[in-house]
């Protein structure tokens, strides 16, 4: 009879322990699902940074090359 109780309370012990386990993975999935978001906001923000950097240096490089032109000039008469 104890055999059998035994048997019992382990079997007892099964569903307990899927559960948790169960419980402990969703939880992680769950930090994990945050941590991507975070990560996806930070490189939209550095991704919007480099956009914007990517202007000004285009902005820089069309004065500069109107820059050469008028020296160009200046030195040409």
């Amino acid at each position: 009879m104890e055999s059998d109780m035994t048997t019992f309370l382990s079997l007892l012990a099964i569903p307990a322990a899927a559960g948790a386990a169960y419980g402990g993975v969703k939880a992680g999935l769950n930090g994990a699902k945050r941590s991507l978001a975070q990560i996806e906001r930070t490189v939209n923000r550095i991704g919007t940074k480099v956009d914007t950097h990517g202007e000004r240096l285009a902005s820089v490089e069309a004065e500069t090359a109107n820059i050469k032109e008028r020296l160009a000039r200046r030195t040409d008469h």
